[in-house]
C-alpha cells in the first residue's frame, strides 16, 4: 500500500489555560476541591469544538444529559500541586516545560478515564475526548469531556441525546466506519476511506520524535490495513494507502496512549466495505 500522511490528532486539550498560572510564592495555598460554580462530573453542555476550547464553565447553562447536547463531562480532576508550585516559581524556558508537564497530566487522566466510561476503546468509535481546565485556572482543576463527531478530524461536534457512560458496550455502536470528504458516512454510501483498527507505538513513554512518530504510524497502520483486508504482511496493494489518526505534536504526544486509528485510504469512491477483499478488485462506485 502507498503511504499518507497522518491525517489529524483526536484528542485535543484546551489551551486557553496554559498561560494562566504566573503567580509567584510556591508557598500559597491550593483549594483541594473545585470553586464554587464549577461543573460536576455528569454536567453536559451544548457547545461547538471552538466553544469547548474554554475553560469550564462553558458559555451557556448546562442541559439535562436526556436532551440535546454535545459534550458530556465524565471526570473531574487536578494537576499535582506540586507541579503548580513548580509552575509559580518558574523562570525562562522552564514555565514552558511545566506547562507542557501540567497539560500532559490532564489530558493522561482523560485518556485513561475515557474508555472506563465508554466501556470500550474510543479511538474506535466517532468519539473525541475533551479535556478543559476549570476556572480558576490557577488551582490546577480541570474536565474531561466526551463528544460524538462528525468525523476522524473531530472539528465538529454532533448532538445527541443521552448518556455516553457504557455507550460502546454494544461494539457496534457509535462505530468509526468509512468516511468520504474526512465526514463519517455508511460503507453504502460513496466514501473514499475506510477506518481499519487501531495501532499503538510502543514502548510507553517514548520520547517523542515527529519523523519517527510518522514512520511508525504509518508502518503500524500499512499492517494494520493489510490485517483488515485479509492480506498477509507480505501483501501489497497500490489502489489502497494507510493514514494515521493521533498525536502528531510534541504536545499532543507528551501524556497520550500512543494510538493511531487507521483507516485506509482510496483514490478512487467506493461504494461497499473493503473488508476482507484481499486482492479483488476495488468496489469502485
Amino acid at each position: 500500500m502507498k503511504r499518507a500522511a497522518v491525517i489529524a490528532v483526536v484528542v485535543v486539550l484546551v489551551g486557553g489555560g496554559l498561560y494562566w498560572m504566573y503567580q509567584r510564592g510556591q508557598g500559597r495555598d491550593i483549594p483541594s476541591s473545585p470553586s464554587a460554580g464549577a461543573p460536576a462530573a455528569g454536567t453536559c453542555y451544548q457547545v461547538d469544538a471552538n466553544g469547548a476550547k474554554a475553560a469550564l464553565p462553558w458559555d451557556g447553562d448546562a442541559v439535562d444529559c436526556g436532551g440535546s447536547h454535545t459534550v458530556e463531562l465524565y471526570h473531574i480532576g487536578q494537576v499535582p500541586q506540586d507541579l503548580l508550585h513548580r509552575l509559580d516559581d518558574a523562570k525562562g524556558d522552564d514555565v514552558k516545560v511545566v506547562q507542557a508537564l501540567l497539560y500532559a497530566q490532564a489530558r493522561r487522566v482523560c485518556v485513561i478515564e475515557g474508555p472506563a466510561y465508554l466501556d470500550g476503546d474510543w479511538h474506535a468509535a466517532r468519539v473525541q475526548v475533551v479535556a478543559a481546565w476549570i476556572k480558576p485556572a490557577t488551582d490546577g482543576f480541570f474536565g474531561c469531556g466526551l463528544a460524538e463527531v462528525t468525523g476522524p478530524a473531530g472539528d465538529q461536534f454532533t448532538p445527541r441525546t443521552g448518556t455516553l457512560k457504557g455507550a460502546l458496550k454494544n461494539p457496534g455502536a457509535l462505530a468509526a466506519a468509512c468516511i468520504a470528504d474526512l465526514r463519517y458516512v455508511q460503507c453504502t454510501d460513496s466514501h473514499d476511506g475506510e477506518y481499519a483498527g487501531v495501532y499503538t507505538i510502543t514502548p510507553p513513554e517514548a520520547p517523542f520524535d515527529e519523523a519517527g512518530v510518522k514512520s511508525a504510524a504509518t508502518r503500524g497502520c500499512t499492517s494494520v490495513g493489510l490485517t483488515y483486508l485479509g492480506l498477509p504482511a507480505n501483501a501489497d496493494r497500490a489502489d489502497l494507502s494507510p493514514a494515521a489518526v493521533g498525536p502528531k505534536t510534541a504536545n499532543d504526544w507528551l501524556g497520550s496512549d500512543q494510538a493511531f486509528a487507521c483507516y485506509l485510504m482510496s483514490a478512487k469512491p467506493l461504494k461497499s466495505t473493503v473488508h476482507n477483499l484481499g486482492t479483488a478488485p476495488l468496489p469502485v462506485a
